[in-house]
């Protein structure tokens, strides 16, 4: 499957991400290199909903490689003035952070970390930083992650009801 790619990054890509930098993390806009790491990422999210659907290995790494392709396709099509980037600390690629600013609230259309690195602080000093700048913050959530929802809820953000399928759309001000 060929991958659009992403959006050329505006002009205030530097500056925001800089904003945004965290408990030693640096954004940078995504390019076409990262799509390797971002596949594996997006494989790494999914890692425990596919080890109990039973299949085996070659089945779930099609189904992932699928999923993220159809994501990806979404993303950069469906908010095409959103800033794509990715997350590295100490020159190491952990995650991806992708961030539409063009509305009256800004929104999160994806956090994403390495399982290492998760529950480091990294998505909340994040979400914080955004916060601080942005006049006010949506995102939408599964409603199956409860983990993420108390998160959220905990960082200020109230349930605005549901966002399609299976989310819960989320607003903080």
């Amino acid at each position: 499957m060929h991958l659009p790619g992403f959006p050329v990054a505006g002009p205030g890509s530097d500056t925001l991400a800089g904003s945004l930098a965290v408990a030693g993390v640096q954004l940078r806009a995504c390019n076409d290199r990262d799509l390797a790491f971002l596949r594996t990422l997006y494989r790494q999210t999914r890692d425990d909903e596919l080890a109990i659907t039973g299949w085996p290995e070659e089945t779930r790494a099609a189904f992932a490689d699928q999923q993220f392709g159809m994501q990806h396709m979404h993303f950069v099509r469906h908010f095409p003035d959103a800033y794509f980037f990715l997350l590295q600390r100490d020159g190491r690629d952990i995650g991806r952070y992708y961030l539409d600013v063009s509305g009256a609230a800004w929104h999160v259309v994806d956090i994403a970390l390495l399982a290492d690195v998760r529950g480091q602080g990294i998505g909340t000093a994040l979400l914080q930083a955004t916060r601080a700048i942005a006049p006010a913050v949506t995102l939408s959530v599964a409603v199956n992650n409860p983990a993420a929802m108390r998160l959220y809820t905990r960082l200020g953000f109230v349930d605005e009801g549901e966002a399609g399928g299976m989310h819960r759309r989320m607003r903080a001000s």
